[in-house]
């Protein structure tokens, strides 16, 4: 009843073009998932289906609102097939849980403040893809075009998305919950320490980090997650991490000091569970069918701080595919396959700077993976009593795969792969598209199909004209 009261609160059946009218006792509202960030719910009535999303207020999502218009201009304005996100209470595309509520007939406390996203429900169900990689349809020729494709699909986003951060409304947050000041923040929340010692100046520093976890390890309980976190911890991984991390921040900053880049909207969050998609084993092809998540948005502005280029993105995403995610094992043709299809939608090649800052960007992915891991665990550490049970999966992989990635360096020139992967005719024919295509979007022509709707046609056509040079090659 409370959830009820709520939703028919944000989205008002007589302004809400969903169709879903909540205060009917007819509409069906099933829990689909519940995490440390948010809660998914699935509302039915008479055959129309919605999603409906709430989302935690602080930590990596205070930017829903950027979010929700970025998935709009996907889904209107490029052939990106996301989900349409319905407006509520006036004519938003998110809500707000308020404070109070005429009539409640529940507590308001654990909800208010909170997030709220409706958007429509696949009728004919999602197209799934295995999260483990190597359940991926195809064996390995299919995995390895599946990585290429969402190569691709990184730089198709992010270039849609640019028409939002071109025209950012005032005061609309963008922070990106994967670059160095939340990464630093959650380190903080994680483990209870200062902004100081996450940069670990000295030995001292260390030995205060150091006597910090073993005083919080007693509160870690004997569920086999616990454990090997314990263990982690206890070989000094926090350490490893945070070392790591102010090394690519140092790194990353001097680079784009001498080498700037242009800030682009990052979308984080690109992986197998974050797309539907369908795979033709005749031409092992794969076609994205539909696209959602896309929370984890971020913009770096002068404003928030952050520092967001292309190549951010693209190392995030191959921190996805690249490592075994039991082992920690590096697989260089994973990585190849990413930033390979990558590479087919820039219009000019990767400079060295780029390449430099895209092998650190890799690293910070992982990183940002055990932060966000810990957090699962961050309650039961403080010694606080965790109402919600999740799969809490073990942080300690990641320093594994920054061993492991490390290791692949030092017989393996990061840069000279790349530079192969970029110096072949095919990928010069597919700069000469991208070409054309960058032209166009400066050009009146642009402005005329994007107000006639029919720039996802245009997309379509140009992702034709790339297909076409792969399946020759």
């Amino acid at each position: 009843m409370l959830l009820r009261q709520i939703f028919a609160h944000a989205y008002p059946f007589e302004n809400s073009d969903s169709g879903v009218d909540f205060s009917s006792p007819d509409t069906k509202i099933q829990a689909i998932n519940s995490g440390r960030l948010s809660f998914v719910f699935l509302a039915e009535q008479n055959r129309i289906k919605a999603f409906l999303k709430i989302v935690k207020p602080g930590f990596v999502r205070d930017n829903i609102a950027f979010s929700v218009l970025c998935t709009e201009e996907c889904r209107l304005h490029s052939s990106i097939p996301t989900f349409q996100t319905y407006r509520g209470k006036n004519a938003e595309l998110h809500q707000t849980v308020p404070e109070h509520l005429e009539g409640l007939s529940g507590e308001l406390s654990l909800f208010s403040g909170q997030t709220i996203t409706l958007t429509e429900a696949a009728l004919d169900g999602i197209d799934e893809i295995p999260e483990t990689l190597t359940e991926i349809p195809g064996g390995r020729r299919g995995q390895l075009a599946l990585m290429e494709k969402l190569g691709g699909y990184i730089v198709k986003v992010s270039r849609t998305c640019s028409v939002v951060t071109e025209n950012l409304p005032k005061g609309l947050e963008t922070a990106d919950p994967a670059g160095f000041a939340t990464g630093r923040q959650v380190a903080r929340e994680d483990f209870e320490i200062s902004e100081y010692l996450t940069q670990l100046h000295n030995s001292s520093d260390r030995k205060e980090l150091q006597h910090h976890i073993q005083h919080l390890l007693p509160n870690l309980g004997n569920s086999p997650e616990a454990q090997s976190f314990r263990e982690g911890l206890q070989r000094g991984d926090l350490e490893v991490i945070l070392d790591c991390f102010n090394q690519l921040e140092k790194n990353i900053h001097e680079s784009l000091i001498d080498n700037p880049a242009p800030n682009v909207p990052v979308l984080n969050e690109v992986k197998p569970a974050n797309v539907g998609a369908v795979y033709d084993a005749a031409v092992n092809r794969w076609e994205i069918t539909q696209s959602f998540d896309f929370d984890n948005m971020g913009f770096g502005t002068s404003e928030n701080g952050d520092q967001t280029p292309l190549e951010k993105d693209l190392g995030r995403t191959v921190s996805f595919f690249a490592f075994d995610p039991e082992s920690g094992d590096f697989y260089a043709d994973n990585a190849k396959a990413t930033i390979k299809g990558y590479l087919e939608r820039l219009p000019e090649k990767m400079n060295e700077a780029e390449i430099h800052r895209l092998q650190d960007y890799i690293q910070l992915g992982i990183v940002t993976s055990y932060f966000w891991r810990s957090s699962y665990l961050a309650e039961e550490l403080q010694g606080k009593p965790t109402e919600i049970l999740l799969a809490r999966p073990d942080p300690g992989v990641h320093v594994t795969q920054i061993r492991s990635f490390n290791t692949w360096l030092k017989t393996n020139p990061f840069a000279d792969m790349v530079e192969a992967l970029q110096s072949t005719p095919q990928m010069e024919r597919h700069r000469d598209i991208e070409r054309e295509a960058a032209l166009f979007r400066n050009s009146p022509d642009y402005h005329t199909k994007r107000a006639e709707g029919t720039l996802p046609a245009y997309d379509t056509e140009l992702d034709a004209a790339h297909d076409k040079i792969n399946c020759i090659e």
